[in-house]
């Protein structure tokens, strides 16, 4: 539970008290003023601890920054007092300095920032800050003696150390909570101060207690009464969006003043540096410029090959770290995790993307920490992560889970690891994830003979090719409601298959491989004697020169991720329409004979499907009665209004409308209400189901109710003359499936009138 506000009478307290000091210490002589400046400092760090002892900021690490900022800035003006020299006032200045550049660092820090070049900024600032106290002493030519006028140099660099710190709280958009615009009149002061004291160095009036000291103790009230502020519990977080951390052009700035103009300053003036004193300088201030030259370089390394939100490598750095596998002959097998988040979006859009960056985050952690030993984890892009796990043990499997669809062990971590619920201020985010993976054998052998050995093109080729497979199995895993998938070698080929066939189904459209074949639909008569075939339906094959006769189940998905559905829609047609104007025409007793095809979701969304069937139909010189058009109800989830518009202009024309495989999904009778239908076709899975009472009476009911509304119903998949009894015994018009005839091309279809259960 978060302590109560601060009492107003604290923060009254701490103004009535600075107002007081301040006041008597201007009516003091200067002893009196250092006096009065010590009690300023002792109360107001008593206050600022006690501030944070009570309300326990974010970052205490700020308070603390600024406590050691305040007291070794103080301790160098006491310098003066002790004569303690130049040295140690300067070094102390150095330590202030650089107090408050962990200060900046600290609040204007993004997630994303790499601390190392932010501190190493702050103390080249540092450095400089110092370096040029002692080269600005050369330049002065005060009577007051050496401390004196190390003590002027140090505030003529610290007005601006302080002057930027402060801009740079502005600059950075944190000057809106109430502490930080505190934290801004202490530098304000600072400055002030500054600014008074060099004056008066100028003309050599400056002594520690002088009057424009005083300006000290409202400093060490700004402090305490912003330790007081509510806000400064947050001090340290970003209170305004921005993308700049501390800035690092200012240390690269002031190195480049202390190496370049200040020796000349020091040098021109009448006490020049001492020459060990300006070599030690230039050569830390040069040190400093190298070092931050090599972690500019390392975090550019870093932000190209990992990524800034968890802290995980990239794609990049996975595929080198692939191909260094694949490079290294001593490298053991090793298992390669591909692993995405299920509906992540939806964390994006009910909490923001803040939200999902911390859920992210936390993901890439666990996956770190549930991986194993001398794993590592990447993130790949969105919410898709790779985990690589080496596998000692000669590539045996870590505990392969028959259950898990052959896959690890380790994917079973993985999942279970994204299971657990994710902290949030909106409550617990709970995900679950598929994980797609590949075994990888161990490196090339060091072997001369192996063209692959010291090729990079081809070891990037292998790393390429390993990640490809981890995610061909994750989009397995995705399509088959799999939780975790294998790439075996046979999900491999398969997929190679379906590449090869995808690249050849143009060519096969435009060379008519793609032909039907006919199933016959049987109209039920009152007993077995008087069922006949009314009707044939169209069901698409490949004639694959290479691979025989390929299947609708192996067609329709090729055809659908080309988006050449509507092509082989159109192809089937158009061949369907020709073989049933021949057997009209040349079939005794097949005058009236009519032809089924399917149409599926691409072709019906077509504004010119009308007018594509009714041209294939006079192109075949048939009536609208000869086609039967087939949907089913993957087809009527899109644009519901618009298919429905279509179809009642074909039905309009004479063509009869068909539902097919009726109960497989959400079908439901509010089919036969919202669209033009001629005929319902019940799918086999339903039709199994009349030998169980309850299935039995909901076929009837169906039945039923289509013959209400004028529909006629057809039985799908009856598999002997049992089936087809049971059908005629339930009311059904017609029958289609292997015990009343197979598929078969249109030269093997028995021609004439056959009898049902004469069809082969």
């Amino acid at each position: 539970m978060p302590p109560p506000p601060p009492p107003r009478r604290a923060l009254a307290a701490v103004v009535a008290v600075t107002a007081l000091l301040a006041l008597l210490g201007a009516a003091l002589p200067p002893p009196g003023r250092v006096a009065v400046i010590a009690a300023a400092q002792v109360l107001g760090t008593a206050a600022v601890l006690a501030a944070v002892r009570r309300y326990r900021p974010a970052r205490p690490r700020v308070w603390t920054a600024l406590l050691v900022a305040a007291w070794a800035y103080s301790l160098a003006w006491y310098a003066l007092l002790l004569a303690a020299g130049p040295v140690v006032v300067v070094l102390l200045c150095l330590a202030a300095y650089t107090a408050m550049g962990q200060v900046v660092v600290a609040i204007t820090r993004q997630p994303d920032s790499l601390p190392s070049i932010d501190r190493l900024d702050v103390a080249l600032l540092a450095v400089c800050a110092s370096a040029a106290s002692l080269h600005l002493t050369g330049a002065l030519d005060a009577a007051d003696g050496r401390t004196v006028e190390s003590w002027v140099a140090a505030q003529a660099a610290g007005t601006v150390v302080f002057a930027a710190t402060a801009v740079w709280a502005v600059v950075t958009g944190r000057s809106s909570a109430p502490a930080v615009r505190l934290l801004l009149g202490v530098a304000g002061g600072l400055v002030l101060w500054h600014l008074a004291t060099l004056a008066l160095a100028v003309e050599g009036r400056y002594q520690p207690g002088s009057a424009v000291d005083v300006l000290v103790v409202p400093g060490w009230g700004a402090l305490a009464a912003a330790a007081w502020q509510p806000s400064m519990r947050v001090l340290g977080r970003p209170t305004a969006p921005t993308d700049r951390s501390f800035p690092g052009s200012l240390a690269v700035l002031a190195a480049g003043l202390t190496l370049g103009v200040f020796p000349v300053l020091g040098q021109l003036g009448g006490r020049p540096v001492a020459p060990l004193v300006l070599v030690l300088a230039t050569t830390t201030t040069v040190a400093l410029l190298l070092a931050r030259e090599v972690l500019v370089a390392r975090r550019a390394t870093s932000l190209a090959d990992g990524d800034p939100l968890t802290g995980l490598g990239n794609r990049r750095s996975l595929l080198r770290r692939l191909t260094a596998r694949a490079a290294d002959p001593r490298s053991p097998a090793t298992l390669l995790c591909v692993l995405d988040l299920d509906d992540f979006q939806d964390v994006n859009d009910s909490r923001g993307s803040a939200a999902g960056d911390r859920v992210l985050a936390e993901v890439g952690r666990r996956l770190v920490e549930r991986a194993g030993p001398g794993a590592s984890a990447y993130r790949l892009g969105g919410d898709e992560f790779a985990v690589l796990v080496p596998l000692p043990g000669g590539g045996a499997d870590d505990g392969a889970d028959d259950g898990a669809a052959g896959t690890s062990a380790t994917a079973a971590r993985l999942l279970a690891a994204v299971a657990q619920p994710v902290g949030s201020r909106d409550g617990a985010v709970v995900l679950r994830a598929r994980v797609g993976e590949v075994l990888l054998g161990p490196g090339r052998p060091a072997d001369p003979g192996d063209p692959g050995a010291d090729d990079p093109s081809a070891l990037f080729a292998d790393a390429t090719a390993a990640l490809a497979e981890a995610e061909l199995a994750l989009a397995e895993a995705r399509r088959g409601e799999a939780r975790a998938v294998r790439a075996t070698e046979a999900l491999l080929s398969g997929h190679r298959l379906a590449r090869d066939l995808s690249e050849a189904l143009p060519a096969a459209l435009r060379a008519h491989q793609l032909l039907p074949h006919y199933e016959p639909l049987v109209q039920l008569g009152t007993d077995a004697s008087a069922d006949r075939v009314r009707g044939l339906e169209a069901l698409v094959r490949w004639h694959h020169p290479s691979l025989g006769l390929l299947g609708a189940d192996r067609v329709v998905p090729v055809a659908e991720r080309r988006r050449l559905l509507p092509a082989v829609d159109l192809a089937v047609l158009r061949a369907a329409l020709g073989d049933c104007a021949r057997w009209r025409r040349d079939v005794p007793g097949w005058s009236d004979l009519s032809v089924a095809v399917n149409a599926s979701a691409p072709s019906l969304v077509h504004e010119d499907l009308v007018e594509r069937v009714l041209g294939e139909l006079a192109r075949a010189g048939l009536p609208g009665s000869a086609l039967t058009v087939e949907i089913t109800e993957q087809a009527l989830l899109v644009d519901r209004a618009g298919i429905a518009a279509r179809l009642l202009e074909l039905r309009g024309a004479g063509v009869r409308i068909a539902a097919d495989d009726f109960g497989t999904g959400f079908a439901s009778l509010d089919y036969l209400i919202s669209f033009p239908l001629d005929l319902l076709k019940v799918d086999r899975s339903l039709v199994e189901r009349a030998a169980e009472p309850a299935g039995r009476r909901l076929l009837a009911g169906v039945v039923e109710v289509s013959h209400a509304l004028g529909v006629s119903v057809l039985a799908e998949g009856v598999a002997c003359p049992a089936d087809v009894e049971l059908a005629r015994e339930l009311g059904f018009d017609a029958v289609q499936g292997f015990g009343v005839g197979r598929a078969l091309p249109a030269d093997r279809v028995p021609l004439g009138p056959v009898r049902a259960g004469l069809l082969p």
